[in-house]
């Protein structure tokens, strides 16, 4: 947007000039004029009018930087007029910068320190924020702190850089060194604990196991016998119980199908048999005298 009218703003906003006396319009131009390599010039603002975010054919890094919608939104105040939320402004910008400028200053120019502030957090040029901010004016040249939007349609914001005085260094980004040994030492720190772990569950189940010499080992049932009582009682239960005789119970009888059977021990000459059953006495049997028979 080129145009020989040059905004102006009014005598209340002194407090957006820089110690230059260069108000935020002329710093806003002189930042949109580093990536058009000329002469950029902010036009004057019509009552109900905004000054627009930049289109998919002209965002480039300077007009996608917070730092130059800050001193666009404060020459739009100064003149009285609105300006649009930061959301609203950022649309076609694939790459954003949060707090700092990605181009060098051109010489002859300071940025007042309230461009720098955070616009992200409230989404929006906070005014009485940034009359209150004070501070020194800034013209680093910055790093770039932005990163590419993995989605069409999305832009990652990139993490705030505040900015240095005049004549400073600027300050350098994280450690990446010191984030990388972290990393490693919470993940060699997990292993031990996993592997201490381990151990334990280890310990316990080994301590839980019986002995060799406690542990019992049941018999070879496919060649051991059945087990036999000697108690005077049979293990087989197809033996019947004998019945007490009862002379009313017919089925008490003596069976009859086998004369009964009794022990007669050997005569043995003045040893008397060692029988605790009834004594049967057993006649003499015939036997020789001497003399013939006739």
């Amino acid at each position: 947007m080129s145009n020989s009218t040059v905004a102006t703003c009014l005598t209340a906003n002194d407090w957006s000039y820089n110690t230059l006396g260069q108000s935020p319009c002329t710093v806003a131009s002189a930042l949109a004029g580093v990536c058009v390599g000329g002469q950029f010039t902010l036009a004057p603002l019509a009552p109900d009018y905004v000054y627009l975010g930049p289109s998919a054919a002209n965002a480039n890094s300077c007009r996608c930087s917070s730092v130059y919608y800050s001193l666009l939104s404060a020459c739009a105040n100064c003149q009285g007029r609105n300006f649009l939320r930061w959301s609203a402004y950022d649309p076609n910008c694939t790459t954003v910068y949060i707090s700092v400028f990605p181009q060098p200053i051109p010489p002859a120019t300071l940025v007042p320190h309230y461009a720098y502030l955070n616009v992200q957090t409230s989404d929006t040029f906070n005014v009485s924020l940034a009359e209150a901010a004070g501070g020194a004016e800034s013209s680093p040249v910055a790093t770039l702190a932005s990163t590419t939007p993995t989605g069409t349609g999305t832009t990652t914001k990139s993490s705030a850089i505040s900015p240095t005085k005049t004549g400073s260094a600027a300050k350098s980004g994280p450690n990446v060194g010191a984030i990388a040994g972290g990393v490693i030492g919470g993940v060699i720190l997990l292993a031990l604990i996993a592997g201490y772990i381990f151990w334990l569950i280890r310990r316990n189940n080994r301590n839980k196991a019986p002995p060799a010499s406690q542990m019992y080992y049941g018999p070879d049932t496919a060649s051991s016998p059945p087990p036999m009582s000697f108690g005077g009682t049979s293990t087989y239960s197809g033996m019947p119980t004998p019945k007490v005789y009862d002379p009313s119970d017919p089925s008490t009888y003596p069976s009859q199908t086998a004369p009964p059977t009794t022990y007669t021990p050997p005569l043995h000459t003045n040893i008397a048999p060692n029988y605790t059953g009834n004594t049967v006495v057993a006649s003499p049997g015939p036997h020789y005298t001497g003399v013939p028979e006739l």
